[in-house]
């Protein structure tokens, strides 16, 4: 995007048609193709971009007047191709345009993406919507005797077979133990689930480019049991107060802090941990992050919340003694200076989630 003497122009640059490549790494996009895609007029092949640049940063006679300043997305290790990032293209345009200064862009389009529009907060939305389906049809098929990964291969599945619905993140499935590590890895979901043990969900599907992340912890047979339904209550009551203290002006750090304190304070009250423990040791993860085209969207947590922020609010608590861990996320909205729950039709309430398991059975 060049910002020239009165005038703004915007240059797409594709790789060129290459019948052998095709035949290798399938179809791409011809010129038509990606100005009809982009909505971009100016399209040129890769080849050109060394040129184009010299011509746009040139010193003398440029068409497009003095270019003082070049923005480049400086994020460390962001790849041009697989042997160079963009740091390398800054150092090359430093070497050869010493009279143009070069300026991070990321922190422009960071600040662009953590509020988001009302398209984008449809599509988030969309995607939250599938994944609550994604979820119904985990529900319907639950039972003990079933492996971690084919409730993984249950919900990809549903995706992939209604509007072929990409996954925002690896689907994470853990049964019993294995929900104390975070992020149990994909490889390890090998599991068989077991009459009376929790279920944790971590997974999303992914809309137009945007990402939801829902976490919910499910008794396998439908019931919350003794130790079970205590440690669900505790993280549920978190959620819903973090949820509650959510407005425009408070930070992440601050959610985090207070989901702490509330933790500490209500696994004291139901005899879960004693007074002089650490909850550190049971609740060991930050309780938001942004949301949006990356699942762990770009970001500043001491940023105060303002409206169109979205954020997940994901408290949990991890028993290894028991072989219980418990994660409830919901994904949120920042409207009117409050928190508006996107994903609030997902079952999380022990009622509504025992009487769905209820309901299956008939």
């Amino acid at each position: 995007m060049v910002k020239g003497i009165g005038e703004k122009k915007t240059y797409l640059f594709i790789d060129e048609y290459n019948e052998v490549k095709e035949k290798w790494t399938g179809k791409r996009l011809s010129f038509e193709e990606a100005q009809y895609y982009s909505d971009i007029k100016s399209v040129y092949s890769m080849n050109t971009l060394d040129a184009m640049l010299e011509m746009i940063l040139a010193k003398d006679n440029n068409q497009y007047g003095s270019i003082s300043t070049l923005y480049v997305d400086q994020t460390p290790e962001l790849k041009i191709d697989k042997s160079s990032s963009t740091l390398n293209f800054v150092d090359l345009m430093k070497e050869k345009y010493p009279h143009v200064e070069i300026d991070n862009a990321y922190p422009l389009v960071r600040d662009l993406r953590m509020v988001k529009t009302q398209e984008e907060i449809e599509n988030i939305t969309k995607a939250i919507e599938v994944t609550n389906n994604g979820i119904c049809q985990l529900i319907l098929n639950m039972k003990p005797g079933l492996y971690e990964y084919e409730l993984a291969d249950m919900f990809e599945f549903y995706g992939r077979s209604h509007g072929r619905h990409p996954l925002a993140f690896s689907t994470i499935i853990a049964a019993g133990p294995s929900a104390i590590c975070l992020h149990h890895p994909v490889e390890q979901q090998n599991v068989m689930i077991k009459d009376n043990q929790m279920v944790l969900f971590d997974l999303g599907f992914s809309h137009a480019g945007y990402s939801a992340d829902i976490s919910r912890t499910y008794p396998i047979n439908g019931k919350f049991e003794g130790k079970q339904k205590l440690i669900y209550q505790v993280v549920l009551e978190c959620n819903k107060a973090v949820i509650e203290y959510i407005q425009s002006g408070r930070t992440i750090l601050e959610l985090q802090n207070y989901a702490k304190e509330f933790m500490k304070r209500k696994c004291v009250e139901m005899n879960l941990i004693n007074e002089d423990e650490d909850i550190v040791k049971y609740y060991y993860h930050n309780v938001s992050h942004h949301l949006g085209l990356d699942t762990h969207d770009a970001s500043l947590r001491d940023r105060p919340l303002q409206n169109g922020n979205v954020i997940t609010v994901e408290p949990g608590l991890y028993f290894a003694n028991l072989g219980i861990g418990v994660r409830i996320e919901d994904d949120v909205l920042i409207e009117n200076g409050k928190a508006v729950v996107l994903s609030r039709n997902i079952a999380k309430e022990i009622n509504d989630i025992e009487r769905l398991f209820s309901s299956k059975r008939r």
